[in-house]
């Protein structure tokens, strides 16, 4: 597999669906009535065809440069497309499956490969059986598609040798392809976002180094820098003049938060950012320590701002804030995003972090982290064991953040699981990110935001890193 990000990222070519609308206007009876000839004459052809006399409907389609699936709910592929030397899966769906599958190349209808189709199970989640294919043995470049004799055939797919450093590209390019929400919870989606972001950035920084060589001149504005820094001027722009936003207490904790993260990262290279971002956290602070904090979701938002803020400029105040509520939670760090987003901060904070306490929340993110993976294994379809496109980029935060600590290629296997979850091989069947990384606008994509994105470039960098040290290793 070629991993290199200096090497020239070709784009993958995949045929997408043609759609085709006809619609009707008003015209003469001589007109109306040659419409209606030419159209009961192209219904007769297609009649024909389906019963036999001329070429079969769907050779009809594909004459026309039409390209559909004969099932596009039995056959699950990751239509985003496979890497040639990785494993490639394909799920079957159903109990009359047939015990063979065929791999063929679009351009030239030719079967490349044949494969057997795996002992069915049943999905207790779906109550449905599934079979699994294997066809890694096919890693040549190209256009191809599965297909039984009994179920059909699956959406087309592309193999290539760099697909996963193009869709890192494509999903540096589109990062900023989301709604910015003005309600307090936008605030906080877009807050965490951009905390992934720059983590991601920390931990894999030469990686997006490297992508930016791919980047053309007219698409400078879209490097991350340049987008993070639009995102902080955003959130700037919703503080009130009495430190918060909206009058939320969990949007200005977030808030808080973030800019402080924000001046720690760009501060040090420009001291009016430094002193901006300061002044925005330091007045959203003092909001939140004049307001009761007496439930548990204060206190989880209350802990995030503290510990951004302790991790810049110590503070016994900040100190005190975040080790008390890291001891009295004792356990299960990764349930809720104020925590789990805070913790990570304070594990990365240095050395005025207590190190018993780091390793007593290393210890308990660990183990729900076998938990992930214990639940991905055991799931019939891949992902992190969840049937949401969230709960599995939440959890993938989760294997990222352990992974980049203690690198394992098992964590690594499960974050290339989900990423190909996302691109068609989950329980729906359905492609939720394209090639490019952009996301599909699907009735499950509908609430995605930037922590989405955030996220999944996150996951896409850890493992990319880690596929490159794997190959090192060969």
């Amino acid at each position: 597999m070629v991993m290199n990000m200096n090497k020239r990222f070709r784009a993958i070519s995949l045929i997408m669906a043609v759609t085709i609308a006809v619609t009707g206007c008003g015209g003469t009876k001589v007109e109306t009535e040659q419409t209606e000839t030419k159209v009961a004459s192209e219904q007769d052809m297609i009649q024909q065809s389906m019963f036999g006399r001329g070429e079969d409907f769907g050779a009809l389609l594909v004459s026309q440069g039409i390209t559909l699936p004969v099932s596009t709910t039995k056959v699950f592929v990751n239509q985003a497309g496979y890497i040639s030397n990785r494993e490639k899966k394909v799920m079957f769906f159903g109990e009359q499956l047939g015990s063979t599958f065929r791999v063929i190349n679009q351009a030239d209808k030719k079967v490349v490969y044949t494969g057997r189709i795996g002992k069915r199970s049943l999905d207790e989640n779906s109550g449905c059986y599934l079979s699994e294919g294997d066809f890694s043995e096919v890693t040549d470049t190209g256009t191809y598609y599965i297909e039984t004799d009994i179920v059909g055939q699956s959406y087309p797919f592309g193999i290539t040798p760099d697909g996963y450093e193009n869709m890192f590209v494509g999903m540096l390019k589109n990062i900023s392809d989301v709604q910015l929400v003005e309600d307090a919870q936008g605030i906080c989606d877009i807050s965490f976002g951009m905390h992934a972001i720059m983590y991601a950035m920390q931990c894999n920084g030469s990686l997006f180094e490297e992508a930016y060589k791919q980047f053309g001149e007219e698409e400078k504005d879209k490097q991350l820098v340049t987008q993070l820094l639009y995102f902080a001027g955003w959130l700037k722009g919703h503080q009130g003049t009495d430190g918060s936003l909206y009058g939320d207490y969990e949007a200005t904790a977030a808030f808080c938060g973030i800019m402080a993260m924000s001046r720690d990262m760009f501060g040090r290279y420009e001291a009016s950012v430094s002193k901006e971002y300061k002044e925005a956290a330091d007045k959203a602070w003092a909001w939140l320590s004049k307001q009761e904090c007496d439930t548990d979701v204060r206190k989880d938002a209350r802990f995030y701002a503290a510990v951004q803020l302790f991790r810049v400029q110590y503070d016994e105040e900040y100190k005190t804030i975040v080790e008390t509520f890291l001891k009295e939670k004792n356990e299960d760090y990764s349930a809720q995003r104020f925590v789990f987003y805070g913790v990570i901060a304070y594990v990365s904070a240095g050395e005025n972090t207590d190190r018993d306490l780091c390793t007593h929340i290393m210890k308990d993110l660990v183990d729900r982290n076998e938990d992930t993976g214990n639940a991905a294994k055991n799931d019939a379809f891949f992902g992190t064991g969840k049937r949401s496109v969230y709960d599995n980029l939440y959890n993938m935060l989760l294997l990222c953040f352990i992974n980049d600590i203690t690198p394992s290629k098992e964590y690594t296997e499960i974050i290339e699981n989900t990423i190909q979850y996302m691109g068609g091989l989950n329980e729906n069947g359905v492609c939720y990110i394209d090639e490019s990384g952009a996301w599909k606008e699907l009735s499950e994509t509908a609430d995605r935001n930037l922590e989405w994105n955030g996220i999944l470039l996150f996951g896409m960098s850890d493992m990319l890193k880690n596929l490159i040290d794997i190959e090192k290793d060969w």
